[in-house]
């Protein structure tokens, strides 16, 4: 395993502190400098993002500290000065930066999900496991103890078979549907427009699709599923080893060439051992759509406003739920789960628990020191981020799908197989 300099030189190297070069300064990666700036084992040695403007707090903050628009340049001047990164782009953009900076002998954090297209998300982990370098995706639920909780409960035969997992998110929150381009504005000078678009095809700029909104944007982002998912499904994916779904279907409501619609509902098949009959079924909704009449679940928990993202896993025995992150796991309804504690049911924790829950970012330095892949590492992020980016293929293409994930295609749809790609050709100054 390759070591990052600083843990090379631990006690030499100005108290063994890794430097970290943070690429996207404003919005989410503002977390990065709150995360970050505290922890003893860590150092901001470069600053990167587009957006002047948008990065000036966290500027000001760390005036020392170089700053840059092009990641590119700034691995290029600064290489030797930088032990890893964090991506915190939009989705467009998080394979070009992440597979440049492991070809540049980096570790890599980045922001979920971890590539836009199914593609993406393959070829990074084949970089990534050919690099030797340690990476995560940075999806906070899978440091918590949820999924590694119901994993025993499951494994100690409490919740029994699995019949069916239903999954659901308040978002978009943001503009998506049936949306034509917003109308050209023009750029603000803080903004580097073109190194924003990146690998983007051109489009005119506005304010309505850039920043926070580019999630509702084809081009751009993932729509609700993909920025969600991540969170969502995490318990789901890890407590029972789902891997890659046989056949998919769904529907949604209106959109456009350029918008992700408003609402979706997706049905995934897995075959599984431990689910009923061999197999299990995850059912995803967003927009405000709701899952119904599901086996021990009173309607009005499921439809209750304050619910707003959450997971119910329905087995042979007993039904689960989980909030966004998979914090605090309950059997449902809740008299049940006390019965269970008071009478000792619960297994006592066997899968080994993470020394940071709710900092990913932490955790990733730690396994840079350590020279070990932390939990959520990009062999992992791959394929789970593929089995939620599959959950978007039904919005194009209706009825039901089978999918043959060692092929990577769809058995006897080629028509759909465009999806798990990127709907633009890289520039060829992005190709890493």
């Amino acid at each position: 395993m390759f070591l990052p300099r600083a843990a090379k030189a631990a006690k030499a190297d100005l108290n063994g502190k890794m430097n970290v070069a943070l690429i996207g300064v404003g919005g989410i990666g503002s977390l990065s400098i709150s995360t970050l700036r505290d922890f003893d084992r860590a150092r901001f040695s470069a600053f990167c993002d587009v957006d002047d403007a948008r990065a000036a707090k966290g500027y000001g903050e760390f005036p020392n500290v170089p700053k840059f628009r092009d990641f590119r340049k700034m691995l290029d001047k600064m290489g030797r000065e930088i032990d890893g990164v964090v991506i915190s782009t939009p989705d467009h953009m998080h394979y070009p930066i992440a597979a440049w900076a492991l070809k540049a002998g980096k570790h890599v954090y980045c922001q979920k999900p971890l590539a836009r297209t199914v593609w993406e998300t393959r070829k990074l982990r084949e970089i990534a496991e050919g690099s030797g370098l340690v990476t995560q995706m940075g999806n906070q639920g899978h440091t918590f103890d949820g999924w590694r909780s119901v994993k025993e409960w499951s494994d100690a035969g409490i919740i029994g078979k699995i019949e069916d997992i239903y999954s659901w998110t308040d978002r978009p929150i943001w503009p998506q549907g049936a949306l034509g381009r917003p109308p050209e504005e023009a750029v603000p000078a803080s903004l580097d427009y073109g190194l924003w678009l990146g690998v983007a095809p051109y489009a005119p700029y506005s304010p309505k699709s850039t920043h926070f909104n580019w999630r509702g944007y084809r081009d751009y982002g993932t729509g609700a599923g993909g920025d969600m998912a991540c969170h969502v499904l995490d318990v789901s994916y890890s407590a029972f080893d789902l891997g890659l779904p046989r056949k998919i279907s769904g529907d949604s409501t209106e959109y456009s060439e350029f918008a992700w619609p408003m609402q979706t509902t997706a049905h995934l098949e897995f075959k599984n051992r431990r689910g009923a009959k061999g197999k299990i079924r995850l059912h995803w909704f967003d927009g405000g759509r709701r899952p119904k009449d599901v086996k021990r679940v009173d309607q009005n928990f499921i439809d209750d406003p304050k619910t707003k993202n959450g997971t119910l896993i329905v087995g042979t025995k007993e039904t689960v739920f989980v909030n966004e992150y998979g914090m605090n796991p309950a059997v449902f309804p809740r008299e049940k789960m006390v019965e269970l504690k008071r009478s000792g049911a619960l297994p006592a924790p066997s899968v080994p628990r993470s020394q940071f829950a709710g900092n990913p970012q932490r955790e990733w330095v730690a396994a840079c020191f350590d020279g070990k892949q932390p939990p959520a590492n990009f062999s992992y992020a791959s394929e789970f981020t593929e089995m939620s980016l599959l959950m978007l293929v039904p919005i194009f293409e209706r009825g039901s799908l089978k999918y043959d994930a060692e092929k990577m295609a769809f058995s006897g749809r080629p028509s759909a197989d465009k999806y798990l790609s990127s709907l633009y050709e890289y520039k060829r100054e992005f190709i890493a």
